[in-house]
Formats: structure tokens, C-alpha cells, sequence
């Protein structure tokens, strides 16, 4: 219940109060309680995870260097997984809390939305969650106006790659998207979807293997993960079913015509550095498109999308923050028609593309069941 009661609130508050980050930060330490305590006998990844812990000095981690050194550290002192997978969760929503501040008062909103759609698969992988919190403080400082914030930024993105390896993709199109101007970025933005989508359409029949060849150099010249070529070669290029692909692209199709009225509403509102915030959440939602190509390798780079999708509603909490409810849902009924499909669609892949032993885990991180 204790879940259901904090998205409840999260809800309810955001009704009432326009500033939320005292209650935001009470539910994501609610969601780091339950990622980080949750149960080794039916979180899926919770035995993979405690295991190689239990193995530290006795074998090469087969994970990042970052969470590989965090892990040592507890295990040296005598902390059980359990203990170090605690800290680690609670330390990874905080993170999560300081970079979405960065953008919105909105934090509660944020993390009802969270809770409801894609935190689940974040409370099962917890690398992603310190990866994906990491990214969002970066990108958060990206958007300060002072260079050294800035730099510190690219740092933080940087430290993100040591906690898994998506972190260089976010990393590479931040700092290289964010100095563009918005003009330019706007302009083209619809040309690159489109490029993407005939690419995902050529690779659903054509080979596979010379894309799967460059991610598997990349990973293996610059990831601290000692695997990471050779499970981009195993496990992300076996192909995937086409009503998946197809459910994919009509979800990231909806979810780009939304993305772009979101933008464009709040841009009437704000200007200046404010603006500059939006073009790096517009930036960081727009990451979804890689999948429209990328999901025909395999399953598996749905991730990028739902890492992605955290900077959505993030761009959603900015645009409420500026418009009442009443008054987006009265002038844009459309729009929260195609929201809502959005949030569903998203929610449904990221829980069915993980198969049954995953969504049959939830009723338990949720502690619906003991």
C-alpha cells in the first residue's frame, strides 16, 4: 500500500501546490526504499547482481568501473549486498531528486508519473537507475548559466558511463546537440525522425551485422565493462518480432507529436534560460527516436527509450508548471487524448518486452504481496 498511498499523493498534491519538491523527494525515497529493498527471491536481476558482489576480489566484474568501485568499497567494510544495494538506490534517487529540481518545481508530479509508468523497470535494474539519475543531474547543469556548472555538467554525464554503458550515448548527444541553436535543432528535428524511421524499416530487411560491428569497436575501446562488445554481439542484435517493432514505432510516433506540442506551448510561456531548459529536455526526449531503428536489432535497446522517456516528463511537469490543468486539458483535448495513449503504450512495452518473470515481479516491488 505504501506505494499506492505515496503516488497518491504525489497526484493529489500536484492539484494543489505549484511547488512539490518537498513531497517529490519523500516519494523518491519511498521508490529507493522499495528498489533498494526489494526482495533476492522474485526481483529478476537480484540474484545476477548479489552474486557477483559475493564475488568481488574473486573474479573481474563483468560491470562498470563505477558501480564495480562503490560495490568494493561496502563489500571491503563488511556490507552485505542487501546493505550496499540500499545505500545505492537511495543515493541514485537523490541524484535523480537534485537533477529534476534543476528543471521544475513539479517534483511530485514527476514522480507519480515515474511511479506509474517506467520506475518499476529501473527498481529491477539498478545500474540503469544510477545511470539514468546521473544523466538528469547533468543535463540539469547543462542548463545553468555559468560555464563552470556547465563543465561540471559534462562531468557528471561522463561519470555516468561508469554505471552503464547507455550513459555514453546520453552523454555524446548532449554535449554535442546542446550547442546548437534551437532554430537549427527545431528545423531539423522532423528530417532526423524521418531518417531514423527509414532506417529502422531498411535494417528490418536488410543485414544487421555492420551496426551491430561499430557499437561492439565503440564499446570495446571506451566501456569499462570488460563484456560489453561481446554482449552487444550475443544479446543485442538477435533480431526482434515485427509486432513488437510495430507497436514500437507507433508509440514513438504518438510520443513525437506530443513531445513537439509540449515544446511548443511552453516555449510561448518562457524565454531565456528557461527556454534553453527546454531545448535540453526537448534534446533528451528526443534520444526515444534512436529505437525507431534501433529496436529492429533487438528488444533489449527499448531501454534507451525509457531512460529517455524520464526527460518527457520532466518537459511535461515544465509545461504544467506554466499552464493550469483546466487549462491544457480544455484548449488541448487531443493532445492529453494522445498523452495518455503516450504514457500507456510506454508503460505496457517496457513491462510485456521484459517477459512474464519481470511483470510478475511488480505486485511485489510494489509490496502489494509479501
Amino acid at each position: 500500500m505504501l506505494f499506492l498511498i505515496t503516488v497518491f499523493i504525489c497526484f493529489f498534491s500536484s492539484l494543489i501546490l505549484k511547488n512539490t519538491r518537498v513531497i517529490g523527494l519523500f516519494a523518491l525515497m519511498v521508490y529507493a526504499f522499495l528498489a533498494g529493498a526489494a526482495s533476492p527471491v522474485t526481483t529478476t536481476d537480484y540474484p545476477v547482481y548479489e552474486t557477483h558482489y559475493n564475488l568481488l576480489g574473486y573474479e573481474i566484474s563483468p560491470f562498470e568501473r563505477g558501480y564495480t568501485y562503490l560495490s568494493t568499497l561496502f563489500s571491503s567494510h563488511g556490507y552485505t549486498y542487501s546493505s550496499f544495494r540500499l545505500f545505492f538506490a537511495f543515493l541514485a534517487c537523490f541524484i535523480l531528486f537534485i537533477g529534476v529540481c534543476l528543471f521544475t518545481k513539479k517534483v511530485a508530479f514527476f514522480a507519480g508519473m515515474y511511479g506509474v509508468t517506467v520506475f518499476f523497470n529501473d527498481a529491477t535494474q539498478i545500474r540503469n537507475l544510477m545511470m539514468i539519475s546521473l544523466v538528469v543531474l547533468g543535463a540539469g547543469l547543462l542548463t545553468r548559466k555559468r560555464i563552470v556548472w556547465k563543465l561540471i555538467g559534462v562531468g557528471v554525464l561522463i561519470i555516468s558511463t561508469q554505471f552503464h554503458d547507455l550513459g555514453f550515448l546520453f552523454t555524446l548527444i548532449f554535449v554535442g546537440l546542446s550547442v546548437l541553436s534551437e532554430e537549427v535543432l527545431y528545423r531539423y528535428y522532423k528530417y532526423i525522425v524521418g531518417i531514423l524511421f527509414g532506417l529502422g524499416a531498411l535494417f528490418s530487411v536488410g543485414s544487421r551485422i555492420s551496426i551491430i560491428n561499430i557499437f561492439s569497436i565503440f564499446l570495446n575501446k571506451f566501456s569499462s565493462r570488460t563484456n560489453s562488445a561481446e554482449n552487444v554481439v550475443n544479446s543485442f542484435g538477435r533480431g526482434n518480432s515485427w509486432s513488437t517493432i510495430i507497436m514500437v514505432w507507433i508509440s514513438l510516433m504518438i510520443l513525437s507529436i506530443v513531445l513537439v506540442k509540449l515544446r511548443d506551448l511552453t516555449l510561448l510561456k518562457v524565454e531565456g534560460q528557461q527556454a534553453f531548459k527546454v531545448k535540453v529536455l526537448f534534446i533528451g526526449s528526443s534520444i526515444s527516436m534512436l529505437v525507431a531503428f534501433l529496436i529492429v536489432l533487438a528488444p533489449d535497446y527499448s531501454r534507451i527509450s525509457r531512460n529517455a522517456f524520464l526527460f518527457f516528463l520532466i518537459m511535461l511537469c515544465v509545461c504544467i508548471e506554466n499552464y493550469s490543468f483546466k487549462k491544457i486539458i480544455r484548449s488541448n483535448f487531443y493532445i492529453i487524448f494522445l498523452l495518455i495513449v503516450v504514457l500507456i503504450s510506454t508503460t505496457y512495452i517496457n513491462t510485456m518486452i521484459w517477459g512474464p518473470n519481470y511483470y510478475n515481479s511488480i505486485p511485489y516491488l510494489m509490496r502489494l504481496i509479501n
